[in-house]
């Protein structure tokens, strides 16, 4: 199942992509809830059914309502735009190094435990939406991502039990400043500056629920700038699997539900430049497509 967070003018609801149309997944909900769930509160975002046990099964409850009382024509969508499938998250982590060849690639050595850091969740924006080149940088990268979607608080997560607290997957597309990055690698300092720009935090445009992906570790993922292949790889290639990322990451932080861990991108970075238009694809999962522009002072 492959929900969206969406607006139509003013307008905020929660799409279900059936086929090749976007439902109406919001006004569903509160058609079905006012026949079997009268005290469920008005939900427009995925955010806020974050805290519903067991929600694939409510979901397919709705999704079976809508089939069987004919509401696919009332409920299409024609015109909207997409949101990040969590709008407001706490925290955006993201891991390093996660693939042998990327790290090579890098001039680093392969990671012997899970490297992570953190982007600002103001740099978050959605499918369609322009990532923004400032223009004091000479070299931007794209870099393609399967992002984890936790469901539930957690600290000290066992990695037995961490998918526990998985929600769900998107693509995320962690563009890096690379040549602030190389500077801040060669003066020892953090990160963060060169991923967390306003715009570098393309994600979308599904989230697609944990029991829609049967392994998340046998994925094509790939990355297109212009339509050509500049990366291309499987998420069964990644050294630290979703489970132990999880549980690595737990011991340091507590985990919130909505928020989004990028679990590392393959080899093959190269930069992007206003004008060009990225596609970052993951199987199963979707197509997370953004222009560049140049910014605008």
């Amino acid at each position: 199942m492959k929900i969206a967070n969406l607006k139509s003018g003013e307008r905020f609801f929660i799409g279900l992509l059936f086929e090749d149309k976007i439902l109406n997944l919001t006004k569903a909900i509160l058609m079905y809830s006012s026949i079997y769930e009268k005290n469920l509160r008005y939900v427009e975002k995925i955010d806020d059914i974050l805290y519903m046990d067991n929600l694939q099964e409510y979901l397919n409850k709705v999704q079976d309502f809508i089939f069987e009382h004919n509401l696919i024509y009332s409920l299409t969508e024609e015109k909207y735009k997409f949101l990040p499938p969590i709008i407001k998250p706490q925290k955006i982590l993201a891991l390093g190094r996660n693939y042998v060849e990327h790290a090579k690639e890098l001039g680093h050595k392969v990671p012997r435990e899970p490297v992570f850091f953190s982007k600002s969740p103001s740099s978050l924006i959605a499918h369609e939406e322009e990532i923004v080149y400032p223009n004091f940088l000479t070299r931007v990268d794209p870099e393609v991502e399967l992002g984890v979607i936790i469901k539930k608080r957690g600290k000290y997560i066992k990695e037995e039990n961490a998918m526990d607290y998985v929600l769900g997957y998107t693509v995320v597309n962690d563009v890096t400043a690379r040549d602030m990055q190389a500077e801040d690698f060669s003066n020892t300092n953090p990160w963060f500056r060169s991923k967390s720009f306003d715009t570098f935090c393309p994600v979308g445009p599904y989230l697609v629920l944990k029991e829609g992906i049967k392994d998340p570790h046998n994925l094509n993922i790939e990355l297109r700038v212009n339509g050509e292949m500049r990366q291309k790889d499987n998420t069964k290639n990644m050294i630290f699997k979703i489970p132990q990322i999880i549980s690595y990451i737990s011991k340091h932080l507590t985990l919130q539900a909505g928020d989004i861990i990028a679990t590392g991108t393959p080899s093959g970075i190269s930069p992007i430049y206003p004008g060009d238009t990225v596609e970052c694809i993951v199987e199963k999962v979707g197509v997370l497509r953004n222009e560049v522009v140049n910014e605008d002072l």
